[in-house]
């Protein structure tokens, strides 16, 4: 139980972490502006940056406190990112492509001049409201 509870003060901790950084435009920076001694970050220490920086992670930090064995048996609570960001974070995706519907076959309107070939979105949605009008809705 005080697992839980620890990781809701350094969620706390770690939300005030990036509310009150500093900015530093010229070298593109983010910095922290007080000491977070739970989170593991001093006064002045670099938290973001642009190019060949390794960001702090909230994770890290947590296995430092409890262990990774026990940071991995921690439930998550669905209201602060839900069931499909936990599973999209920590389970891989699978490479499978989803399954492209196929539009019913429309048959060209030749009532009125086709413009390019009948491909046309003016076409289409002509030709769509005529088959929709026919078949009596």
């Amino acid at each position: 139980m005080w697992v839980k509870e620890l990781r809701l003060v350094l969620k706390a901790d770690w939300a005030r972490l990036w509310m009150t950084k500093g900015e530093d435009e010229v070298r593109a920076e983010g910095f922290s502006l007080k000491d977070f001694e739970k989170l593991f970050v001093d006064k002045g220490e670099i938290i973001h940056a642009t190019r060949d920086f390794k960001p702090i992670s909230f994770r890290e930090i947590f296995e430092k406190h409890v262990g990774s064995e026990a940071a991995g048996r921690v439930d998550v609570d669905p209201k602060a990112g839900g069931w499909g960001k936990f599973v999209r974070e920590n389970f891989p995706a699978k490479t499978a492509k989803p399954a492209k519907r196929e539009r019913p076959g429309i048959k060209a309107d030749l009532s009125q001049q086709q413009r390019k070939d009948g491909k046309g979105w003016l076409n289409k949605a002509r030709i769509f409201r005529k088959m929709r009008n026919s078949r009596n809705f």
